[in-house]
C-alpha cells in the first residue's frame, strides 16, 4: 500500500508540474498581450492561449488525474499521509472539483472570448464607448453565470466566483463588511471636507529615463530582486510570476509627475515580494501558489500605504528629492500631509487611501448583482455613475473615467474586486502585528531599512504558500479578528485625524 501511495503521490506531483508549464506559458504569453504585442496579432493570441488554457483544464481533469487524486484523498482522511502531503492533496482536491464541473469546452470558450476583449476593451475605453465593448461583457456575464452555477453557487451564486479568489469568502459576510466600510468612510470623508485642508503637492516633472531609473532604485529598495525579475510599462499596472525567479511587474508613468508612478511601483513591488518570496520547492502545486488574492493584496497595500505613505518614509522620501533638485523649502510635515491629501476621485487605481474601499464597495455591489441576475449589462454606466455621485460625490464625465476604467471584466474576474477590499482589512491588521514585533519599525523605514519588515512578512506569510488557508495563517501573524475592518477603520482615523487636525 505504501508502495501505492508513492506511486500515487509521484503522479500528482508531475501532473501538477505540467499544468503549471502550460499555466506559465499561457501567463508569458498574457503578459507580452499587456506590454508589446502588436494589435494585429490578438485574434492569434487569443487562440493560443485559449489552447492553453484548454489543455490546462485536461489535464486537471484527465482520469488518471483523478484515480490517484481520489484515492490519495481517502488516505488522507484516514490518516495515513503526512501533514505536508495531506495539505497538497487538500488543495489539489479543490482545484480539481472545481475544474471537473466545468467542460474543456466552456473553458476554451472563455479564454478565447476573454483573450480576445482585451483589445476590444481597450478600444472602447480609447474612444469611451461603452456600447462597443457591451456585447463582450453580456456574453461574458452569461458565461460567468453559467460558470457561477456550474460550481454550486446556490442559492448566492456570486460565492461561487468569490470562492475563486478568495477561498471560503461569502456574499452575505462580506456585505456586512463593506457596509461597515461604506458607512464609517462616508463619516470619516465628511470630517475631512471640513478639516484643515492640506496645500496640493506640485508635481514633479522628470524626463522619462530618468523616471525609470528612479522606480527601478524604489523597487529594489524595498527588497525587488531584478535578478529575479523585471519591471516594465502597461497600461494597467500588474504582477505576474512565471516562477518564483521569473516575476515580472508593469507601471505606468505621468511625466509632470515622479510620485505617480513610485506609488504604482510600491503597490506591484509588494505584490512581487510575495511572489519571490513563495515556496520554491514547491513550485507547481497549489502549494506554492499564494493564500488568496485579499492576502496577495495586503501586501501590495502596505508598501504602498502603510509604508510608503507613512510619514517616516515621507520624510526619507523628500529629503531624497530635495536632494535632486526638487521640492525645494517645502516643508517635511507639509510634504506628508498634502501627499496623503483626501479627493474623492474618478478612478480606483488613483484613489486616496480613504476614498479607495468605496470604489470596491461598488464594484462588489454591481458584480453581485449582475451574476445574480438583478442587473443588466446594458444598464451598468447608468448604475456605475448614480452610485459614484452616492458614495463618492463625484459626477462622471464619460464611460472612459467611468465603468470601462479598469481591465479586470474584458478577463472574466468577476469576484475578483472584493480581494482589494480585503487587501487593505489585512494589511492594517498584519501592519499593526508587525509593530508591536519590531519596535523600531519607524526608525527602520525612516532609514530605509526593510530588512525586518521583509523578515517578518515572509515569516508570517509568504513561506507558507498554500500550505495554511488565509483565515488561519491571518490567526497565527494577527490573532483574533479575521476580516475585521476595525484595524483599518482606527488606523485612518488617527491618521487623517491628524492631517486634517480634526
Amino acid at each position: 500500500m505504501q508502495m501505492q501511495t508513492d506511486k500515487a503521490l509521484d503522479a500528482l506531483r508531475t501532473a501538477l508540474k505540467e499544468i503549471a508549464y502550460c499555466n506559465a506559458a499561457k501567463a508569458a504569453l498574457e503578459w507580452d498581450m499587456e506590454t508589446g504585442m502588436p494589435v494585429a496579432g490578438s485574434e492569434a493570441r487569443a487562440e493560443t492561449v485559449a489552447f492553453l488554457a484548454g489543455l490546462a483544464h485536461e489535464k486537471s481533469v484527465a482520469p488518471d488525474y483523478g484515480e490517484a487524486l481520489t484515492f490519495l484523498r481517502e488516505q488522507a482522511e484516514a490518516g495515513k499521509l503526512s501533514a505536508d502531503d495531506s495539505a497538497l492533496v487538500a488543495l489539489a482536491w479543490r482545484q480539481y472539483d472545481r475544474e471537473r464541473r466545468l467542460s474543456g469546452e466552456f473553458v476554451r470558450e472563455l479564454s478565447n472570448l476573454t483573450a480576445a476583449s482585451h483589445h476590444v476593451w481597450a478600444e472602447a475605453r480609447r474612444q469611451s464607448a461603452f456600447g462597443l465593448f457591451r456585447p463582450n461583457l453580456e456574453r461574458i456575464v452569461a458565461l460567468k453565470r453559467e460558470q457561477a452555477q456550474a460550481l454550486g453557487g446556490g442559492s448566492a451564486p456570486y460565492d461561487a466566483l468569490l470562492d475563486e479568489f478568495e477561498p471560503g469568502a461569502r456574499t452575505d459576510a462580506l456585505s456586512e463588511v463593506f457596509g461597515r466600510l461604506r458607512r464609517d468612510l462616508s463619516a470619516l470623508v465628511r470630517k475631512i471636507q471640513t478639516g484643515d485642508q492640506p496645500p496640493v503637492l506640485p508635481g514633479i516633472s522628470l524626463p522619462l529615463d530618468r523616471q525609470v531609473q528612479w522606480n527601478r532604485d524604489f523597487a529594489a529598495l524595498l527588497g525587488f530582486d531584478f535578478q529575479a525579475g523585471r519591471l516594465d510599462v502597461s497600461a494597467h499596472p500588474f504582477t505576474m510570476r512565471l516562477h518564483v525567479g521569473d516575476v515580472r511587474i508593469t507601471t505606468r508613468y505621468d511625466s509632470a509627475d515622479l510620485l505617480y508612478s513610485l506609488m504604482s511601483t510600491a503597490h506591484e513591488t509588494g505584490h512581487a515580494l510575495y511572489e519571490q518570496g513563495l515556496p520554491a520547492a514547491s513550485y507547481g502545486t497549489p502549494v506554492g501558489e499564494a493564500a488568496s488574492l485579499g492576502l496577495h493584496e495586503s501586501q501590495s497595500r502596505l508598501w504602498e500605504n502603510l509604508v510608503a505613505r507613512s510619514r517616516p518614509f515621507c520624510d526619507a522620501l523628500l529629503e531624497r528629492l530635495q536632494g535632486d533638485g526638487h521640492l525645494s523649502g517645502l516643508d517635511a510635515a507639509e510634504f506628508y500631509r498634502s501627499f496623503n491629501r483626501v479627493t474623492p476621485s474618478l478612478i480606483r487605481t488613483e484613489a486616496d487611501e480613504v476614498t479607495y474601499n468605496l470604489h470596491i464597495c461598488l464594484r462588489f455591489e454591481i458584480e453581485r448583482d449582475l451574476i445574480e441576475g438583478r442587473l443588466a449589462v446594458a444598464d451598468l454606466p447608468e448604475v456605475w455613475n448614480a452610485k459614484m455621485n452616492e458614495y463618492l460625490g463625484v459626477a462622471v464625465p464619460s464611460d472612459a473615467d467611468g465603468v470601462l476604467q479598469d481591465v479586470h471584466w474584458s478577463s472574466g474576474l468577476f469576484g475578483y474586486f472584493p480581494t482589494y477590499a480585503l487587501g487593505n482589512i489585512y494589511s492594517a491588521q498584519l501592519f499593526e502585528a508587525a509593530r508591536r514585533d519590531l519596535p523600531d519599525l519607524d526608525g527602520l523605514v525612516r532609514r530605509g531599512d526593510f530588512a525586518g519588515l521583509r523578515r517578518w512578512l515572509h515569516d508570517k506569510i509568504h513561506r507558507h504558500g498554500s500550505r495554511y488557508g488565509v483565515e488561519e495563517m491571518m490567526r497565527q501573524a494577527v490573532g483574533d479578528g479575521f476580516q475585521d475592518p476595525a484595524a483599518l477603520l482606527d488606523y485612518l482615523e488617527r491618521k487623517y485625524g491628524e492631517i486634517y487636525r480634526f
